[in-house]
């Protein structure tokens, strides 16, 4: 009798909230048929053909799953578009500002501004149209998010989560609001800067309280217990200014301002590192996640005029690309690794169209020129990313199968690639 009235009770208990609470203000309008899987582009391109644009609010690489184009409409709908039609096959929407998005694991997963900040993520199965699963926790009013294929990283300056593909977390680091649980951080009063990820380690640069220089701290993705990060190593760099550029389990790749020298350096330890890009100046642009971009091996920096790319293996420098307007793109690269090709050549975007350099030298391969795209919707999506950090002066690069996706500002132009 008594575990019949409880079950009554929590089923009543959980109606209300569904009725009352965020999930009330979501819909996910579903395909008609379950979406197509492509693999990436195995050859590359020697032409490119006009297909359509589409306004899309954001900023950086457009969004992509394995069978869509995923854009946002001015009022944070989520919409999955069939990726050569650029027509509208399924679309989600929920209550709240849109803050974030990111496809691995393949999931899709959105965040939306909910009762504490950024709080109400949401996983969606883009081939199936199937909710995967979702988390509500506290977090701030801004958000950006990055993702390996297993894992997702959750940031702001006041602090960073990093969640599994089924959204359970594995870190939570920085400004934690539970006096309960007072000293499981390692410090406090630090303002993250940057962050990047692999499987097996996070690397964080932060500013601290008393502390002369920038702080580079390395720690475990999966520790023991998600409340307590496991550090592997934390110290001043020295560095007047660091920007986390990407890290492998080798070591962590930054921009760093050493009184008037700027140079990226390779950090084995936050007191070991080498210089393997001098730079001449300050760059035009400072490192924003729109600006970077890669694969497993290789991590491209755009610096506002020039790409630079980087061995994420050696920690070496690997080439550069003047007159680029963005990080350009892996061909054939997937970050699901099951997904094997070539992999062996780059599109840079340029002004105009896309240099095509290879992947380990930089040589260039080839011109493509950019053809116009008729009737496309343009200007509606804006050229920030709803965190306040957007960038109109990046161009995005991302691509399904055989068709190339460049944003730019608020506009999405689909091509061809004809091989």
């Amino acid at each position: 009798m008594v575990a019949g009235v409880i079950t009554v009770v929590m089923a009543a208990t959980t109606g209300g909230v569904l009725l009352t609470g965020s999930a009330a203000g979501s819909q996910f309008t579903r395909a008609d048929a379950e979406q197509p899987v492509y693999g990436p582009a195995t050859t590359s391109p020697t032409s490119l053909n006009p297909l359509w644009s589409h306004a899309s609010f954001g900023s950086g690489a457009p969004l992509t799953t394995k069978g869509n184009l995923v854009t946002v409409d001015a009022d944070g709908t989520v919409v999955g578009r069939d990726a050569g039609s650029g027509e509208q096959r399924w679309s989600y929407e929920h209550q709240g500002r849109f803050c974030a998005a990111t496809y691995y694991a393949d999931v899709l997963v959105t965040a939306f501004d909910g009762a504490d900040g950024c709080s109400d993520v949401t996983a969606l199965d883009p081939t199936t149209q199937q909710y995967s699963s979702t988390r509500q926790s506290a977090f701030p009013e801004t958000m950006t998010l990055s993702s390996t294929w297993r894992h997702t990283l959750a940031f702001n300056p006041q602090r960073l989560e990093i969640w599994r593909d089924d959204l359970v977390r594995t870190i939570e680091y920085g400004a934690v609001d539970a006096p309960q649980e007072a000293g499981q951080q390692p410090r406090s009063g630090c303002v993250l800067g940057s962050a990047a990820l692999t499987d097996a380690r996070f690397a964080v640069a932060e500013r601290c309280p008393g502390e002369g220089s920038m702080r580079l701290t390395m720690s475990d993705t999966v520790p023991e217990d998600n409340r307590v990060p496991e550090e592997i190593a934390s110290g001043n760099t020295g560095a007047d200014d660091l920007w986390v550029l990407g890290m492998s389990d080798e070591g962590t790749l930054g921009l760093t301002r050493r009184g008037a020298d700027w140079a990226v350096e390779w950090f084995t330890a936050p007191d070991q590192y080498t210089p393997v890009l001098r730079l001449p100046g300050e760059p035009a642009l400072l490192p924003t996640p729109d600006a970077v971009a890669g694969d497993l091996r290789q991590l491209r920096w755009f610096d506002g005029q020039t790409t630079h790319a980087f061995d994420l293996d050696a920690g070496t420098f690997a080439w550069s690309a003047p007159g680029a307007t963005g990080p350009g793109l892996t061909g054939g690269w997937s970050p699901d690794p099951e997904d094997r090709t070539v992999r062996d050549w780059v599109l840079v975007p340029r002004e105009g169209g896309f240099v095509q350099v290879d992947h380990h030298t930089g040589a260039e391969r080839g011109w493509l020129p950019a053809p116009e795209i008729d009737g496309g919707e343009a200007g509606s999506g804006g050229d920030d990313d709803g965190n306040g950090g957007g960038s109109g002066t990046v161009t995005g690069l991302a691509q399904i199968g055989d068709i190339l996706y460049e944003r730019h500002g608020g506009e999405i132009r689909a091509y061809k690639m004809v091989s």
